[in-house]
């Protein structure tokens, strides 16, 4: 681990440098605030996942490289094999209805893996419905107090995904459902002042405890105080597609913690190599559960059975629109049948509420 101290007149000032020096993917070890020779100093120390001798470094940028290759290697022989598959895939020897629902799903982008699993499944019985089958590598588990039993959940996944935004509609789903439930917020992206002040300006409205991370030691403090709280949730910072998601919780002081659980966010419009990355960086037995967001903004979700499929986690919640209120739905496994062949988004809870108000 490369680890450098920097020291600036003000907070601001030593987070410009440290991401000058190290990059967005630093990760804040220890912030001082003291005064010396009648001036005031902020001091950080920060680290990269990485060996500071040259000769380490060379090592880890080959072994980098070489799983690089392997999974570019793999990723070829991956479609020469499909190549030599597909045409063996009688598509005729399947129900109309079959056949017509898996060709349906190929022009969704479902990948040719999940195809071939659904093809061998259905051809031992014509009576099968295709939801049998994807109801084996597609699941569900609805975000909320009766599934979700750990006290601590933190949100990761790319940039842009909308963790930070999910973040706060969890917690508001939790303190809606709980209104007396005691929630913290806390915001591991120390580099990042603008996260910062929307986790605070809107746990302060609705009644939440907020926190800034900043380093394996403010982990600790605040899990020295988790039995003031019901839930906590922690906002991770995006981190480069080097930095896998253990080595992640490790560096922060979270790699040993047990009463957690890690969400992945993801939104349907990366490419298809983008997810393969996302699902090699973000795999991990933390993991939980996967939030789909923006589907408002998506032309097809095919990515969202690919997903599943590749990763094996449940989907926890659909998210739709830009607001906070009523764009978090707890997913149901008819809601995911409905989003990817009618592409019928999952009603707002708000607006479900008013109808039956209505009624």
């Amino acid at each position: 681990m490369q680890v450098k101290t920097f020291r600036a007149k003000n907070s601001s000032e030593a987070l410009s440098r440290v991401k000058q020096t190290l990059g967005s993917d630093a990760v804040i070890l220890d912030t001082k605030n003291f005064s010396e020779d009648g001036k005031k100093w902020c001091e950080i120390t920060a680290a990269m996942d990485a060996e500071a001798d040259d000769s380490t470094l060379l090592d880890n940028r080959d072994a980098a490289s070489g799983w690089n290759e392997f999974h570019k290697e793999w990723d070829v022989i991956k479609k020469h094999m499909m190549t030599l598959i597909k045409p063996q895939l009688d598509l005729g020897s399947l129900a109309p209805r079959q056949r017509q629902a898996l060709e349906f799903l190929e022009r969704e982008g479902v990948s040719e893996g999940v195809t071939l699993g659904l093809f061998d499944q259905l051809k031992k019985d014509s009576r099968m419905s295709i939801l049998q089958p994807l109801g084996k590598c597609v699941t569900t588990k609805a975000w909320g107090w009766k599934n979700y039993h750990q006290k601590i959940h933190v949100l990761t996944g790319p940039s842009g995904s909308g963790k930070t935004t999910s973040l706060l509609r969890m917690a508001m789903a939790c303190h809606a459902e709980r209104p007396n439930a005691k929630i913290c917020i806390a915001n591991a992206d120390a580099l990042s002042g603008r996260t910062r002040h929307y986790l605070r300006h809107f746990a302060e409205l609705s009644g939440m405890t907020y926190k800034d991370i900043c380093n394996a030691r403010d982990i600790r403090a605040l899990l020295s105080e988790s039995q003031k709280f019901d839930r906590i949730f922690i906002d991770l910072p995006s981190s480069s597609h080097s930095l896998r998601l253990d080595r992640q919780l490790e560096l922060l002081g979270m790699g040993e913690v047990r009463d957690m659980a890690v969400h992945l966010v993801l939104s349907p419009h990366y490419a298809p190599g983008q997810f393969e990355l996302f699902t090699r960086r973000f795999a991990s037995a933390k993991c939980a559960s996967i939030i789909w967001t923006k589907l408002d903004e998506a032309c097809n979700f095919g990515a969202v059975l690919n997903t599943a499929y590749a990763t094996g986690l449940p989907v926890a919640a659909l998210s739709i629109g830009t607001g906070l209120r009523g764009t978090l739905v707890p997913a149901e496994t008819v809601m995911l049948w409905k989003l990817v062949f009618k592409h019928q988004l999952p009603d707002s809870p708000l607006e479900e509420k008013r109808g039956n108000d209505a009624q």
